[in-house]
């Protein structure tokens, strides 16, 4: 399980940091994580980006999911790195597959 240090309560419920789903990660095995865009922000798509992440284990587990972001779902500040929001939340929904954390990381929201 991920260390309390990695554990943020927020309005009485708890979320994980991706920092900690990814030191749970490298310490179950983790052999590599890979991202890749499949939307780009757009005006045609209210500047969503929608990025694919795979983590794989040393033990040939592969462990893939999505995550997005757009303007309305982050913070006024985070809006210029879209992108990299998106990414790191399906790194995030991946890597909570592969270390088996139900918690939703708080990047997530």
């Amino acid at each position: 399980m991920v260390e309390d240090r990695f554990i943020i309560k927020l309005n009485g419920k708890k979320f994980v940091k991706y920092e900690g789903l990814l030191h749970t990660a490298h310490t179950m095995g983790l052999k590599s994580i890979q991202v890749e865009i499949v939307q780009l922000p757009s005006e045609d798509n209210n500047m969503t980006c929608v990025c694919k992440a795979i983590a794989e284990n040393d033990v040939g587990g592969v462990y893939i999911d999505y995550g997005d972001a757009c303007p309305d779902s982050v913070n006024s500040k985070i809006v210029p790195h879209i992108i990299r929001m998106a990414s790191t939340r399906a790194k995030a929904r991946a890597l909570r597959d592969l270390t088996n954390i139900g918690m939703t990381a708080i990047e997530e929201i």
